[in-house]
Protein backbone atom coordinates (compact mmCIF):
# COMPACT_ATOMS: atom_id res chain seq x y z
CA UNK A 1 0.00 0.00 0.00
CA UNK A 2 1.29 3.74 -0.73
CA UNK A 3 2.06 5.66 2.16
CA UNK A 4 -1.09 8.17 1.65
CA UNK A 5 -3.28 5.37 2.26
CA UNK A 6 -2.26 4.74 5.81
CA UNK A 7 -2.69 8.45 6.72
CA UNK A 8 -6.29 8.79 5.01
CA UNK A 9 -6.98 5.38 7.08
CA UNK A 10 -5.65 6.85 9.67
CA UNK A 11 -7.49 9.95 9.57
CA UNK A 12 -11.21 8.03 8.86
CA UNK A 13 -9.72 5.92 12.33
CA UNK A 14 -9.19 9.14 14.45
CA UNK A 15 -12.41 10.99 12.97
CA UNK A 16 -14.26 7.89 14.29
CA UNK A 17 -12.80 7.68 17.63
CA UNK A 18 -13.46 11.52 17.65
CA UNK A 19 -17.04 10.97 16.94
CA UNK A 20 -17.26 8.03 19.74
CA UNK A 21 -15.75 9.76 22.71
CA UNK A 22 -17.99 13.14 22.08
CA UNK A 23 -20.97 11.03 22.61
CA UNK A 24 -19.53 9.36 25.87
CA UNK A 25 -22.15 8.52 28.05
CA UNK A 26 -20.73 10.74 30.81
CA UNK A 27 -20.65 13.58 28.39
CA UNK A 28 -24.23 13.07 27.16
CA UNK A 29 -25.59 13.35 30.98
CA UNK A 30 -23.74 16.42 31.06
CA UNK A 31 -25.57 18.10 28.48
CA UNK A 32 -29.24 16.98 29.89
CA UNK A 33 -30.93 20.08 29.54
CA UNK A 34 -32.07 21.47 33.06
CA UNK A 35 -35.22 23.83 33.84
CA UNK A 36 -34.52 27.35 34.61
CA UNK A 37 -33.18 27.80 38.12
CA UNK A 38 -31.71 24.18 38.16
CA UNK A 39 -28.17 23.49 38.36
CA UNK A 40 -25.86 20.98 38.53
CA UNK A 41 -24.25 19.50 41.88
CA UNK A 42 -23.86 16.90 44.32
CA UNK A 43 -26.25 14.96 46.08
CA UNK A 44 -26.73 11.98 48.50
CA UNK A 45 -30.16 10.64 49.42
CA UNK A 46 -30.06 7.50 51.75
CA UNK A 47 -33.30 6.23 53.14
CA UNK A 48 -33.62 3.13 55.74
CA UNK A 49 -29.86 2.60 54.81
CA UNK A 50 -30.59 1.98 50.99
CA UNK A 51 -28.68 4.79 49.29
CA UNK A 52 -30.90 6.09 46.10
CA UNK A 53 -29.13 9.29 45.02
CA UNK A 54 -25.18 9.26 45.60
CA UNK A 55 -23.21 11.52 43.62
CA UNK A 56 -24.07 13.71 40.23
CA UNK A 57 -27.82 15.71 40.75
CA UNK A 58 -29.96 18.36 39.40
CA UNK A 59 -31.13 20.74 41.85
CA UNK A 60 -33.06 23.97 43.11
CA UNK A 61 -32.73 26.59 45.83
CA UNK A 62 -35.70 28.49 46.49
CA UNK A 63 -35.54 31.82 48.60
CA UNK A 64 -35.22 31.15 52.27
CA UNK A 65 -33.14 27.50 51.66
CA UNK A 66 -35.59 25.19 50.22
CA UNK A 67 -34.32 22.97 48.10
CA UNK A 68 -35.21 19.99 45.82
CA UNK A 69 -32.86 17.44 44.46
CA UNK A 70 -32.90 14.91 41.26
CA UNK A 71 -31.40 11.88 40.57
CA UNK A 72 -29.24 12.43 37.29
CA UNK A 73 -31.49 10.41 34.89
CA UNK A 74 -34.29 12.43 36.08
CA UNK A 75 -36.78 13.61 33.52
CA UNK A 76 -38.49 17.14 33.41
CA UNK A 77 -41.87 18.32 31.78
CA UNK A 78 -41.32 20.74 28.52
CA UNK A 79 -38.11 19.34 27.84
CA UNK A 80 -38.31 15.75 28.16
CA UNK A 81 -41.11 15.06 27.46
CA UNK A 82 -44.27 17.21 26.17
CA UNK A 83 -45.42 19.68 28.75
CA UNK A 84 -48.84 17.68 30.51
CA UNK A 85 -50.66 20.55 31.72
CA UNK A 86 -51.90 18.45 34.77
CA UNK A 87 -49.89 16.10 37.52
CA UNK A 88 -51.61 13.15 35.94
CA UNK A 89 -49.57 13.26 33.06
CA UNK A 90 -45.97 13.58 35.17
CA UNK A 91 -42.96 11.80 34.55
CA UNK A 92 -40.19 10.52 36.72
CA UNK A 93 -37.12 8.32 36.22
CA UNK A 94 -35.00 8.59 39.12
CA UNK A 95 -35.58 9.21 42.78
CA UNK A 96 -35.80 13.13 44.12
CA UNK A 97 -36.41 14.71 47.55
CA UNK A 98 -37.32 17.93 48.83
CA UNK A 99 -36.34 19.89 51.58
CA UNK A 100 -38.36 22.50 53.07
CA UNK A 101 -38.72 25.35 56.21
CA UNK A 102 -41.73 24.16 58.63
CA UNK A 103 -42.16 26.78 61.30
CA UNK A 104 -38.89 26.87 63.40
CA UNK A 105 -37.53 23.23 62.15
CA UNK A 106 -37.02 21.62 58.78
CA UNK A 107 -38.85 19.03 57.02
CA UNK A 108 -38.75 16.54 53.70
CA UNK A 109 -40.55 14.46 51.22
CA UNK A 110 -39.54 11.98 48.42
CA UNK A 111 -40.31 9.36 46.30
CA UNK A 112 -39.87 5.78 47.24
CA UNK A 113 -40.03 4.10 44.05
CA UNK A 114 -38.25 5.75 40.73
CA UNK A 115 -41.48 6.44 38.54
CA UNK A 116 -43.74 7.82 41.40
CA UNK A 117 -44.33 11.79 41.19
CA UNK A 118 -45.59 12.33 44.24
CA UNK A 119 -43.62 12.40 48.11
CA UNK A 120 -45.23 9.49 49.41
CA UNK A 121 -42.05 9.42 52.24
CA UNK A 122 -42.00 12.13 54.07
CA UNK A 123 -39.99 13.30 57.42
CA UNK A 124 -40.59 15.89 59.85
CA UNK A 125 -37.88 17.30 62.83
CA UNK A 126 -34.98 17.65 60.53
CA UNK A 127 -31.36 18.81 61.76
CA UNK A 128 -28.87 20.44 60.00
CA UNK A 129 -25.54 18.44 59.83
CA UNK A 130 -22.72 20.64 57.55
CA UNK A 131 -24.39 20.02 53.93
CA UNK A 132 -26.78 17.66 54.94
CA UNK A 133 -29.94 17.72 56.53
CA UNK A 134 -30.50 14.53 59.04
CA UNK A 135 -33.50 12.73 60.54
CA UNK A 136 -34.88 9.45 61.67
CA UNK A 137 -33.89 6.85 58.48
CA UNK A 138 -32.69 9.64 56.28
CA UNK A 139 -29.75 11.53 54.94
CA UNK A 140 -30.24 14.13 52.38
CA UNK A 141 -26.96 16.06 51.37
CA UNK A 142 -26.51 18.83 48.44
CA UNK A 143 -22.99 20.17 47.85
CA UNK A 144 -22.86 22.51 45.16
Amino acid sequence: MRSGQYSKAGRTIAAALAIAFSFSPSQAQAQHRLPSGYKWGRCLLVVEGQTRISGRCSYQIEKGGDFNIQGPKQVFAGIDYPDPHSGAGEMSKDYWAVVYKDGDSWAGYSNADIDETHGDERWEDLRREGACFVGKDVRICLWH
